[in-house]
């Protein structure tokens, strides 16, 4: 009994500094410029860029590892063409939620390195107007999600957050491919 005592108690001892490492909650906000790129079959590809953020939450099961999730709004991306007799404009709204496993590389008690892979469930709604004739259409679509970034921690709890972020190809509707991808700043506070 008193053996296994001891084992508990030294399991414990040797324990309670990772689970201070495994608490790891945290909740952030980013705002950043959002970039488009629809590829039309037959005329080419259009690019946009505007405002786009994110609200995400995660935990850090220890300094290296964790999991996070959140919601993108990729702003609203417009081109217009002309092709021939035919011209028109479209537009996308893009916006998605994602789950993705996380990596970091603190480099000091500052800053730090981070990438992200996942997967992001994209939903994007196009508006089209071709020849004075309008139309809209709501695609969904899965794609990975890839992410690099940094991470410089203003307070214990308090951190500013610089990233990138690729989504992939977020939407395939009648000879178009959509891609995008946010490059963001903001906060994250770690609970």
């Amino acid at each position: 009994m008193k053996k296994q005592l001891l084992v508990v108690l030294l399991g414990s001892a040797l324990a309670a500094p990772l689970a201070a490492y495994a608490e790891g909650a945290y909740v952030g906000v980013n705002v950043g410029r959002s970039d488009q790129k629809l590829s039309l079959d037959g005329i080419g590809s259009i690019s946009d860029s505007g405002t786009g953020y994110k609200l995400y939450g995660g935990y850090g099961f220890n300094k290296n590892f964790g999991l996070e999730a959140g919601y993108i709004k990729l702003g609203t991306g417009k081109a217009s063409y002309v092709d021939g007799a035919d011209s028109g404009s479209i537009s996308s709204k893009p916006q998605a939620l994602y789950v993705a496993a996380t990596a970091t590389l603190p480099v000091n008690d500052q800053f730090s390195l981070f990438a992200k892979v996942g997967a992001s469930f994209n939903r994007t709604k196009f508006e089209a107007v071709e020849n004075g004739v309008s139309g809209s259409e709501k695609k969904s679509r899965t794609t990975a999600l890839l992410g690099i970034g940094a991470a410089y921690n203003v307070t214990k709890n308090v951190a500013v957050v610089a990233e990138y972020e690729d989504y992939g190809k977020l939407a395939k509707v009648d000879g178009a491919h959509l891609k995008a991808n946010l490059l963001s700043i903001g906060l994250r506070y770690k609970f």
